[in-house]
């Protein structure tokens, strides 16, 4: 099994696919050209996804072994 802590670029996927979903959101609303841009925030919300579930997975490598979850099950 590989470890590896995946924590920190979970966290900046995640700023950065924020940052280009909402300003690209605030854009397409303000200019009324939505679908335009939709392919930007699809690719914002997915760096969001990417990102959180990175960072997810870092906390729970960091909570120790034998621990998945509150129940002990993982999904």
């Amino acid at each position: 099994m590989r470890s590896f802590n995946t924590g920190p670029a979970g966290l900046v996927m995640m700023v950065v696919g924020l940052l280009l979903a909402v300003s690209s959101a605030y854009t397409a609303f303000a200019q009324a050209g939505w679908p335009r841009l939709l392919p930007s925030i699809l690719i914002g919300l997915s760096l969001t996804a990417v990102g959180y579930s990175l960072v997810a997975r870092a906390r729970r490598s960091r909570s120790g072994p034998g621990s998945d979850g509150p129940d002990g099950d993982e999904l």
